[in-house]
Protein backbone atom coordinates (compact mmCIF):
# COMPACT_ATOMS: atom_id res chain seq x y z
CA UNK A 1 0.00 0.00 0.00
CA UNK A 2 2.14 2.74 -1.32
CA UNK A 3 -0.32 5.23 -0.64
CA UNK A 4 0.34 4.93 3.23
CA UNK A 5 4.19 6.39 2.86
CA UNK A 6 3.69 10.06 4.40
CA UNK A 7 0.21 9.45 6.06
CA UNK A 8 0.35 9.81 9.62
CA UNK A 9 -2.15 7.39 11.59
CA UNK A 10 -3.40 7.02 14.70
CA UNK A 11 -2.52 10.52 15.19
CA UNK A 12 1.08 9.66 15.72
CA UNK A 13 2.90 7.39 14.09
CA UNK A 14 4.41 8.39 10.43
CA UNK A 15 4.91 5.98 7.91
CA UNK A 16 8.27 6.45 6.30
CA UNK A 17 9.05 3.41 4.61
CA UNK A 18 7.65 0.00 3.20
CA UNK A 19 10.16 -2.93 4.38
CA UNK A 20 8.46 -6.43 3.27
CA UNK A 21 5.56 -8.45 2.89
CA UNK A 22 4.65 -11.84 4.84
CA UNK A 23 1.63 -13.81 4.17
CA UNK A 24 -0.59 -11.77 6.44
CA UNK A 25 0.83 -8.62 6.81
CA UNK A 26 2.57 -5.97 5.20
CA UNK A 27 5.81 -4.11 7.21
CA UNK A 28 6.49 -0.43 7.44
CA UNK A 29 8.98 1.50 8.95
CA UNK A 30 7.22 4.13 11.00
CA UNK A 31 7.89 7.07 13.11
CA UNK A 32 6.66 7.62 16.32
CA UNK A 33 6.18 11.72 16.25
CA UNK A 34 4.77 11.33 20.31
CA UNK A 35 8.70 9.46 20.89
CA UNK A 36 10.69 10.49 18.70
CA UNK A 37 11.44 6.72 17.35
CA UNK A 38 11.25 4.88 14.61
CA UNK A 39 9.07 1.35 14.88
CA UNK A 40 8.02 -1.44 12.62
CA UNK A 41 4.49 -1.00 11.79
CA UNK A 42 2.65 -4.96 10.34
CA UNK A 43 -0.02 -3.91 8.69
CA UNK A 44 -2.60 -6.80 8.53
CA UNK A 45 -4.00 -6.92 4.99
CA UNK A 46 -6.77 -5.13 4.55
CA UNK A 47 -9.21 -7.66 3.27
CA UNK A 48 -8.12 -9.42 6.25
CA UNK A 49 -8.47 -6.73 8.79
CA UNK A 50 -12.15 -6.94 7.06
CA UNK A 51 -12.26 -10.53 8.32
CA UNK A 52 -13.34 -10.68 12.00
CA UNK A 53 -11.68 -14.23 12.41
CA UNK A 54 -8.38 -13.01 11.06
CA UNK A 55 -8.85 -9.73 13.33
CA UNK A 56 -9.65 -11.70 16.32
CA UNK A 57 -6.05 -13.96 15.58
CA UNK A 58 -4.22 -10.57 14.67
CA UNK A 59 -5.40 -9.55 18.46
CA UNK A 60 -4.38 -12.65 20.13
CA UNK A 61 -0.78 -12.43 18.31
CA UNK A 62 -0.89 -9.05 19.32
CA UNK A 63 -1.54 -9.98 23.29
CA UNK A 64 1.18 -12.96 23.30
CA UNK A 65 4.17 -10.16 21.51
CA UNK A 66 2.61 -7.94 24.59
CA UNK A 67 3.39 -10.70 26.99
CA UNK A 68 7.13 -10.75 26.06
CA UNK A 69 9.54 -8.41 27.49
CA UNK A 70 13.22 -10.00 26.89
CA UNK A 71 16.55 -8.19 26.03
CA UNK A 72 16.83 -11.09 22.85
CA UNK A 73 13.32 -10.36 21.77
CA UNK A 74 11.97 -7.16 19.70
CA UNK A 75 10.07 -5.37 21.98
CA UNK A 76 5.98 -5.20 20.79
CA UNK A 77 4.42 -1.99 21.67
CA UNK A 78 0.56 -1.90 20.92
CA UNK A 79 -1.88 -3.04 18.42
CA UNK A 80 -3.71 0.25 16.56
CA UNK A 81 -6.70 0.30 14.51
CA UNK A 82 -7.66 3.07 12.25
CA UNK A 83 -10.34 2.75 9.60
CA UNK A 84 -10.00 -0.29 7.66
CA UNK A 85 -6.70 -0.90 8.70
CA UNK A 86 -5.29 -2.77 11.68
CA UNK A 87 -1.39 -2.87 12.90
CA UNK A 88 0.48 -3.40 15.58
CA UNK A 89 4.03 -1.52 16.30
CA UNK A 90 7.25 -2.95 17.58
CA UNK A 91 11.33 -1.94 17.85
CA UNK A 92 12.56 -1.06 14.74
CA UNK A 93 15.94 -3.11 14.58
CA UNK A 94 18.58 -1.30 12.32
CA UNK A 95 20.85 -3.96 11.24
CA UNK A 96 20.36 -7.16 9.01
CA UNK A 97 19.49 -10.45 9.83
CA UNK A 98 20.48 -13.99 10.45
CA UNK A 99 19.96 -14.99 7.03
CA UNK A 100 21.87 -12.06 5.31
CA UNK A 101 25.05 -12.67 8.06
CA UNK A 102 24.94 -16.40 6.59
CA UNK A 103 24.47 -14.94 2.96
CA UNK A 104 27.21 -12.47 3.20
CA UNK A 105 30.07 -14.93 4.32
CA UNK A 106 30.24 -16.09 0.76
CA UNK A 107 30.19 -19.63 1.29
CA UNK A 108 32.86 -19.20 3.99
CA UNK A 109 32.15 -20.69 7.58
CA UNK A 110 30.53 -18.43 10.20
CA UNK A 111 33.64 -18.72 13.32
CA UNK A 112 32.79 -21.03 16.49
CA UNK A 113 32.95 -18.15 18.68
CA UNK A 114 30.16 -16.40 16.39
CA UNK A 115 28.02 -19.14 16.67
CA UNK A 116 28.12 -19.96 20.01
CA UNK A 117 27.34 -16.03 20.29
CA UNK A 118 24.26 -15.99 18.44
CA UNK A 119 23.11 -19.60 19.44
CA UNK A 120 23.43 -18.35 23.37
CA UNK A 121 20.81 -15.54 22.64
CA UNK A 122 18.54 -17.08 20.78
CA UNK A 123 17.90 -19.91 23.34
CA UNK A 124 17.96 -17.37 25.89
CA UNK A 125 15.15 -15.84 24.17
CA UNK A 126 13.22 -18.99 23.55
CA UNK A 127 13.59 -20.82 27.50
CA UNK A 128 12.22 -17.20 28.16
CA UNK A 129 9.49 -17.23 25.45
CA UNK A 130 8.73 -21.03 26.70
CA UNK A 131 8.25 -20.59 30.09
CA UNK A 132 5.79 -17.97 29.08
CA UNK A 133 3.37 -20.34 27.73
CA UNK A 134 4.80 -19.44 23.62
CA UNK A 135 6.04 -21.31 21.23
CA UNK A 136 7.60 -19.19 18.15
CA UNK A 137 6.63 -21.93 15.47
CA UNK A 138 8.46 -20.11 12.39
CA UNK A 139 12.16 -19.83 13.52
CA UNK A 140 14.57 -19.52 11.01
CA UNK A 141 17.55 -17.10 10.15
CA UNK A 142 15.14 -14.55 8.67
CA UNK A 143 13.37 -14.45 11.84
CA UNK A 144 16.47 -13.43 13.79
CA UNK A 145 17.84 -9.85 13.53
CA UNK A 146 21.02 -8.76 14.21
CA UNK A 147 21.10 -5.30 15.86
CA UNK A 148 24.16 -3.20 14.23
CA UNK A 149 25.32 -2.82 18.15
CA UNK A 150 25.89 -6.57 18.20
CA UNK A 151 22.67 -7.65 19.93
CA UNK A 152 20.97 -10.84 18.60
CA UNK A 153 17.16 -10.81 18.48
CA UNK A 154 14.16 -13.16 18.22
CA UNK A 155 11.56 -11.34 15.77
CA UNK A 156 8.53 -12.20 14.13
CA UNK A 157 6.40 -13.76 16.23
CA UNK A 158 3.66 -13.96 13.92
CA UNK A 159 2.33 -17.61 13.73
CA UNK A 160 3.38 -17.34 17.80
CA UNK A 161 0.68 -19.28 19.76
CA UNK A 162 -0.17 -19.52 23.29
CA UNK A 163 0.35 -23.16 24.50
CA UNK A 164 -2.80 -22.83 26.74
CA UNK A 165 -5.24 -24.70 24.21
CA UNK A 166 -8.30 -22.47 25.93
CA UNK A 167 -6.55 -19.00 23.89
CA UNK A 168 -4.63 -20.46 21.97
CA UNK A 169 -5.31 -20.83 17.80
CA UNK A 170 -2.70 -21.38 15.39
CA UNK A 171 -2.32 -18.90 12.41
CA UNK A 172 0.55 -20.58 10.28
CA UNK A 173 2.69 -23.84 9.78
CA UNK A 174 5.71 -22.02 9.74
CA UNK A 175 7.93 -22.41 6.89
CA UNK A 176 8.51 -26.30 5.32
CA UNK A 177 12.66 -26.24 5.61
CA UNK A 178 12.17 -25.50 9.75
CA UNK A 179 9.11 -27.39 10.33
CA UNK A 180 9.40 -30.49 12.77
CA UNK A 181 8.56 -33.53 11.87
CA UNK A 182 5.00 -33.29 14.30
CA UNK A 183 4.33 -29.91 12.76
CA UNK A 184 4.04 -31.93 9.09
CA UNK A 185 1.83 -34.10 10.99
CA UNK A 186 -0.58 -31.84 11.45
CA UNK A 187 0.38 -32.10 15.36
CA UNK A 188 0.67 -29.40 18.11
CA UNK A 189 3.56 -27.51 18.61
CA UNK A 190 5.25 -27.85 21.49
CA UNK A 191 8.66 -25.85 22.41
CA UNK A 192 10.32 -29.14 21.28
CA UNK A 193 9.15 -27.40 18.02
CA UNK A 194 11.48 -24.66 18.25
CA UNK A 195 14.07 -26.70 19.47
CA UNK A 196 13.88 -28.96 16.14
CA UNK A 197 14.05 -25.65 14.11
CA UNK A 198 17.00 -24.13 15.88
CA UNK A 199 18.75 -27.27 15.04
CA UNK A 200 18.53 -26.26 10.89
CA UNK A 201 19.70 -22.98 12.13
CA UNK A 202 22.40 -24.26 13.64
CA UNK A 203 23.10 -26.56 10.96
CA UNK A 204 23.37 -23.77 8.20
CA UNK A 205 25.21 -21.89 10.56
CA UNK A 206 28.06 -24.45 10.30
CA UNK A 207 27.68 -25.60 6.72
CA UNK A 208 27.84 -22.10 5.31
CA UNK A 209 23.77 -21.98 4.54
CA UNK A 210 23.32 -25.56 3.84
CA UNK A 211 20.02 -26.93 4.96
CA UNK A 212 19.87 -30.41 5.79
CA UNK A 213 16.36 -30.99 3.88
CA UNK A 214 16.24 -29.59 0.50
CA UNK A 215 13.35 -32.02 -1.47
CA UNK A 216 16.14 -33.45 -3.98
CA UNK A 217 16.45 -36.91 -2.12
CA UNK A 218 12.38 -36.90 -1.68
CA UNK A 219 10.88 -39.96 -2.89
CA UNK A 220 7.47 -38.14 -4.04
CA UNK A 221 6.30 -35.73 -6.74
CA UNK A 222 5.10 -32.32 -5.67
CA UNK A 223 6.03 -28.88 -4.66
CA UNK A 224 9.16 -28.33 -3.26
CA UNK A 225 7.71 -27.88 -0.05
CA UNK A 226 5.92 -30.73 -0.10
CA UNK A 227 9.28 -32.98 -1.19
CA UNK A 228 10.98 -31.36 1.87
CA UNK A 229 8.19 -32.14 4.34
CA UNK A 230 8.85 -35.91 2.48
CA UNK A 231 12.38 -35.83 3.50
CA UNK A 232 11.82 -34.99 7.45
CA UNK A 233 9.31 -37.10 7.71
CA UNK A 234 11.23 -40.10 6.04
CA UNK A 235 15.12 -39.47 5.81
CA UNK A 236 17.57 -38.90 9.05
CA UNK A 237 19.26 -35.76 8.75
CA UNK A 238 22.99 -35.67 7.19
CA UNK A 239 25.80 -35.53 10.05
Amino acid sequence: MSELIGTTLSGRYRVDAFIGRGGMAEVYRVWDTKRAVPLAMKLLREDLAQDRVFLRRFKREAQTLANLQHPNIVRFYGLEQEGRLAFMLMDFVEGSSLRGEIFDLDGELMSDGRIREIIRSVCSALHYAHEMGVVHCDLKPGNVMVHKNGTVLVTDFGIARMTDAATATMIGMGTPAYMAPELVRGEEPTPQTDIYALGVVLFEMLTGGERPFTGELAETTGSTSEKVRWEQMHLNPPS
